[in-house]
């Protein structure tokens, strides 16, 4: 004989914690001056993105990308603190990575690692990068952490 729960008494399917973008306001504050680099980010890389439409369609770089929207995937989690401009991000997953945030000048900014969108570039936005594993350690652009999920 089958001895099974009632559908009431069964524990709720585990749903994957959202990993939505966060963004920490006017970092560093009042003794930061206007387009300077917090000192924890000046060896971070530089990433600018131009939303002209004379770029539209070029392939982005390391560095650089060109246009108005594009889509992304983080891969790692990344860090970031911009400098200028503005953009969107749009998560193509709501209920995985939260609705769309803003970012903008003296925002600190944190890409969780597997989120999908698209950027929407509002004004050319410059901001400096860097990526960390599970753990929070620094890493390099190039390396493979998938061995080291941390989630």
């Amino acid at each position: 004989r089958h001895s099974m729960a009632h559908p009431s008494l069964r524990p709720p399917p585990v749903m994957p914690k959202p990993r939505p973008i966060t963004v920490v306001r006017n970092f560093g504050g009042k003794r930061l001056a206007e387009n300077a680099v917090p000192t924890s980010c000046v060896d971070w890389s530089k990433w600018e993105c131009d939303p002209s439409p004379k770029f539209a369609g070029r392939k982005p770089t390391r560095g650089f990308a060109w246009g108005a929207a594009f889509p992304w995937h983080f891969d790692k989690e990344e860090k970031a603190f911009v400098v200028q401009g503005s953009a969107t991000l749009i998560p193509d997953d709501t209920a995985a990575h939260g609705g769309a945030v803003t970012i903008g000048p003296r925002d600190m900014v944190t890409f969780p690692r597997g989120w999908k969108g698209q950027w929407q570039v509002d004004e050319k936005i410059v901001k400096y990068y860097a990526f960390f594993d599970g753990k929070g350690l620094r890493v390099d652009e190039a390396s493979d952490d998938d061995d080291e999920d941390g989630w």
